[in-house]
């Protein structure tokens, strides 16, 4: 392995150092040293999140909670229907957060132009309709996942791990309302 060789104090460096890097400090006669590998493991890909929301806030809110994940990126936004489309078509996402109220248009529209123009990209509603109705069209329309608002953003991202993963995923809620227990 190929290792690049800085000679210049410690103190000087750090501002420098890239966050993934790993180091190695030396101590050689009385200079400090910093090695660090010229080619370093290349960190797995982030998940590049599309929201579809109204609301503003809401956007917000969980862009910030999955900013805050080391596994995903949000890649970009939109609050309607039209805007929504374009917009992935361009960005292509690995998957799509969906509510399925929106200004122009409803959720179960982009589900349904989605699931059949870009089939790879998984789709999770997130929406405050915790209805068996809205659930099973969401799901007929061709949505991987449903989670409802009230679960909070918490199990949304655990959600969105599970359909990277290949898997399909209902909320507690969700589920209880499928089954007639909620």
């Amino acid at each position: 392995m190929m290792w690049l060789v800085a000679n210049r104090p410690w103190s000087t460096m750090v501002g420098w150092l890239p966050d993934v890097a790993r180091y190695q400090l030396t101590l050689i006669g009385e200079h400090e040293s910093l090695s660090m590998p010229l080619h370093t493991q290349a960190a797995a890909p982030k998940i590049r999140l599309f929201l579809v929301d109204d609301e503003p806030m809401v956007r917000k809110g969980f862009r910030l909670f999955a900013s805050l994940q080391s596994d995903m990126t949000v890649c970009g936004e939109a609050a309607s229907e039209g805007a929504a489309l374009r917009e992935i078509a361009a960005l292509k996402p690995d998957l799509v957060v969906v509510d399925l109220g929106l200004k122009g248009g409803t959720g179960l529209e982009v589900i349904k132009e989605l699931h059949r123009v870009h089939p790879q990209i998984r789709i999770l509603v997130f929406s405050m309709h915790d209805e068996a109705f809205y659930v099973e069209q969401a799901l007929g329309a061709g949505a991987h996942g449903y989670v409802t608002k009230e679960e909070g953003t918490e199990t949304a991202l655990q959600a969105i791990r599970s359909l990277m993963q290949g898997k399909r995923y209902l909320s507690a809620k969700a589920a209880a309302k499928m089954t007639g227990m909620g």
